[in-house]
């Protein structure tokens, strides 16, 4: 291509950066992009680009319920926006004069957390402007993201924009599952995104798919609603999610970097799921100074889940929870063990051991889980298992839900299987784009495959995008434990760290 024929990217688009969905993980990325310039001395004459149709920035699918009984599930102290400063949430929150007693609780509701990280972002806007850079906003949705020789272009409505930089941080994405009930007026697919559960009538019998924290959500947010039917939640192998008791500072001595360099040979080689699974049976076994039953920790409970949650509130309460503290110590390195595990382990995790862990990790506060108590005691819920079959009687309008060799009915049917990994089945015009193109590739396990340090999109052809990250729960096949605030803003740091370098 002779010199004159040559595509030149418009006038300043290398310093122009794009910032798409501003839920938790593009404030993050926002302020670490508007620091980064600052402190690099880039600022001058820089542009950062904000799309989002919400109107408030920040609070995202996560944070954006109004309802007071929706809790953080990490305690306050574990929150801070400012990882050298573990305890800005919690100042914040005891300045703060909606917090009330809340403060004291240390699980505070999650409304509160969506003010914080929008004062957090309006403050990197005050900034920003103050040090040259423009930051424009566009309440619109970008429908397609591709990138040639003059830069990543955006469309977004009728506009086209070309940008140096772009980061894509769309969130937690509606449940691909049970798509073939979206049209019907019993089916709440997400109880975070239109009347969700406010049409469900008091005295309506409800299933509820799932019996994770999103599934403990609902319950919560039914019961405070008033609602008097039947409710029953469905799940194909877990049971509902262990409680959380005090906060215990844990150093771990098993599952450590130096562990992990050693076992790989100095990260030469990668490690089977036996391996990795020995690490944390030491640390667990290590910690709590006893020899774990393991068959019997991880066998179905033969009581019933009101009786086994009875116990788990009692052991909370009694302070014998020393297995979440050691858990939660992993938070940092988790992302690491799983860079070092082999696609066969990895996959074999996801298959045969992920409800389990989950069920151990994400816990519920002790204030959820005595309100949960109370409802099961009352009879207000129940639990099924082994959940196999899901159809709609059109003749009596009504969801036959076949779990544990039994059939229920239920007038309305609740989608709490949560973040939807499946690219093809997603709703987003912008990933159906992408994925067309071959400008994004699915990760075997879910979700969009990224580069781990960079969080650059994987393109169909093997190479990285230049100039296009990802951020946010949909690189779980890449980064495994995304559904961590912390670990999304340490994956925002990383990209903006690389977009810049």
């Amino acid at each position: 291509m002779s010199a004159e024929n040559e595509i030149v990217p418009p006038p300043g688009a290398a310093h122009r950066f794009a910032v798409v969905g501003m839920g938790a993980t593009g404030v993050g990325v926002f302020v670490a992009l508007v620091r980064s310039l600052v402190a690099g001395g880039r600022a001058a004459g820089a542009e950062v680009h904000i799309f989002e149709t919400k109107e408030r920035l920040g609070a995202g699918v996560a944070y954006s319920t109004p309802h007071d009984c929706h809790l953080l599930n990490m305690r306050a102290s574990t929150m801070s926006v400012h990882p050298d400063d573990p305890d800005h949430f919690v100042r914040w929150l005891s300045a703060h004069p909606g917090a009330g007693p809340a403060v004291e609780s240390e699980y505070v509701p999650r409304r509160l957390f969506a003010e914080y990280l929008q004062e957090f972002f309006e403050e990197a806007l005050v900034e920003a402007r103050q040090c040259g850079i423009k930051v424009r906003t566009h309440k619109s949705v970008v429908s397609d993201c591709r990138e040639d020789a003059r830069g990543v272009h955006l469309i977004a409505g009728l506009d086209h924009f070309v940008f140096g930089r772009v980061f894509l941080c769309l969130g937690d994405l509606p449940s691909t599952a049970y798509l073939e009930f979206t049209k019907l007026p019993t089916y709440v697919h997400s109880m975070w995104q239109g009347a969700g559960l406010e049409t469900i009538a008091p005295d309506a019998t409800v299933g509820i798919l799932g019996t994770s924290l999103t599934a403990v959500d609902a319950l919560l947010q039914l019961r405070g609603a008033g609602h008097r039917g039947a409710i029953t939640c469905f799940s194909r192998r877990r049971a509902l999610p262990k409680v959380q008791g005090p906060s215990v500072r844990y150093t771990l001595r098993h599952v450590t970097e130096e562990n992990l360099g050693r076992l790989t040979d100095g990260f030469t080689r990668q490690l089977e799921f036996a391996e990795v699974a020995e690490l944390f049976r030491r640390e667990l076994e290590d910690g709590l100074g006893l020899a774990i039953d393991w068959k019997r920790v991880l066998a179905r409970p033969a009581e019933t889940f009101t009786h086994t949650l009875a116990r788990d509130v009692e052991r909370a309460e009694r302070g014998q929870t020393l297995w979440y503290s050691i858990l939660d110590a992993t938070s940092e390195i988790v992302p690491l063990v799983w860079r070092t595990m082999s696609a066969g382990a990895r996959a074999s995790f996801m298959t045969e051991h992920l409800s389990i862990w989950s069920m151990f990790r994400h816990c519920m506060p002790l204030d959820n889980a005595r309100r949960l108590l109370g409802m099961a005691t009352d009879g207000a819920f129940t639990v099924a298992s082994e959940l196999s079959a899901v159809s709609y009687d059109e003749e009596d309008a009504v969801f036959q839900v076949s779990a544990g060799g039994t059939t229920h009915r239920v007038r309305w049917l609740v989608n709490a299987t949560g973040t939807g990994f499946a690219l093809d089945c997603s709703d987003s015009s912008l990933i159906q784009n992408m994925l067309m193109r071959g400008d994004i590739t699915p990760h075997p396990l879910g979700g969009i495959d990224v580069d781990f340090d960079s969080l650059r999109v994987l393109r169909r052809d093997g190479s990285h995008s230049a100039r296009a990250h990802y951020i946010g729960p949909l690189t779980r096949g890449v980064h495994f434990y995304t559904n961590s605030f912390e670990t999304n803003l340490a994956n925002a740091h990383s990209a903006v760290a690389a977009a810049l370098n």
